[in-house]
């Protein structure tokens, strides 16, 4: 076990930490497990992404490989907010949001969907999902800052109906889309499929929490009227959580920087600057258009909704192909052989008869 202080990324073993970025609280650090660490019956395998307000790992529970999120102290409200919602939707499992596991191996009856046990004297809230395989897209952006733009309009559709899925079914808005939130698989013909890992803000559009804004949401990826004390939210604000996380596959770099630069100024160019021009040459003038609405700091100006949105990606780079699952490919390898060996058996029994003949 280990502390790390979820702002400035500073690693504490002792759990002491100092920080020169005097904006840090670094004073607040969280618990991060290492690996062969159990948390109630669940041994944890490795870390795979630290959120602001949870941490994720890979984990075992018995002979089964499983995903482990586990909020930090303070922020259990937050992750019981998520679990409950993800609940909510589980009667029409969407593929690009995690598929949420019991919370307790053999418990009777109907469980809530989080659990919490102790752990050291304190009481650790967490949820568990089938594992999944995949990439953080931060991390396939520091590699490859710009990926092919026919992939980055096509990730955005898939993340766009996740979200839509999550207005319409949930009733409850995200805020707070960024890379670190989406894990990435590629398929076989090479095409992304996101999973959106993280429910971030999670919230009905009338009851947004300004203190969770405040302390945990990334301000370059905040929609501007959220900075500014706003405690109700429409649905264009994830529109234009959406269009930043376009723009950044598309410019190579984030709206707004954010590494190494103080909360508050951050805060302050969401607010009052736009974004540097896109700059590609291999895209249509409507196509940035589409992009520079998502993003438009006046809400009312952006697309009214997700769907929109999408609408307009796929007008201009078609529909996602559809996944050719490995069930259907070993079909068709079935068919192929069984066609061969009965071409086979058939040659035989031509040449017997040839034979016979003679």
């Amino acid at each position: 076990m280990k502390r790390v202080c979820t702002h400035c990324e500073r690693v504490s073993v002792d759990g002491n930490a100092w920080c020169q970025n005097r904006d840090c609280p670094s004073g607040t650090l969280t618990t991060i497990f290492d690996y062969g660490e159990n948390l109630g019956d669940i041994q944890i395998v490795r870390l795979l992404r630290i959120f602001r307000m949870s941490a994720i790992y890979e984990a075992k529970r018995g002979k089964e490989t499983v995903l482990l999120k586990v909020a930090h102290d303070g922020c259990q409200d937050q992750l019981k907010q998520e679990a409950l919602t993800l609940a909510q939707l589980a009667d029409k499992q969407h593929p690009m949001l995690p598929v949420l596991l019991p919370a307790y191996q053999y418990a009777e009856g109907k469980q809530r969907p989080y659990g919490k046990t102790v752990f050291q004297d304190q009481t650790k809230y967490y949820v568990v999902f089938e594992h999944a395989k995949g990439e953080f897209l931060r991390d396939l952006l520091i590699r490859n800052p710009q990926p092919w733009y026919q992939h980055a309009a096509w990730l955005t559709v898939s993340l766009a109906d996740a979200i839509a899925f999550l207005h319409v079914r949930g009733g409850r808005l995200h805020l707070n889309i960024n890379p670190d939130h989406v894990l990435v698989r590629t398929d076989s013909q090479g095409i992304p499929r996101p999973l959106l890992l993280d429910l971030g803000m999670v919230c009905e559009p009338t009851a947004v929490n300004q203190t969770w804004i405040k302390e945990y949401a990334l301000p370059a990826y905040t929609p501007p009227e959220l900075l500014d004390g706003a405690k109700t939210a429409t649905v264009a604000a994830d529109v234009y959580g959406l269009g930043l996380l376009l723009y950044e596959m598309l410019a190579g770099q984030p709206a707004f920087k954010f590494k190494l630069e103080k909360p508050d100024e951050v805060r302050q160019a969401v607010r009052t600057s736009n974004p540097p021009p896109l700059n590609r040459s291999d895209l249509a003038q409507d196509i940035t258009g589409i992009v520079y609405q998502a993003i438009d700091r006046n809400p009312t100006r952006r697309q009214p909704d997700i769907r929109t949105f999408a609408k307009q990606l796929r007008v201009k780079f078609g529909e996602v192909p559809p996944e050719r699952r490995g069930r259907e490919v070993d079909r068709r390898a079935v068919a192929i052989g069984v066609f061969g060996v009965l071409a086979i058996v058939a040659l035989v029994l031509l040449a017997a008869a040839l034979n016979g003949a003679v």
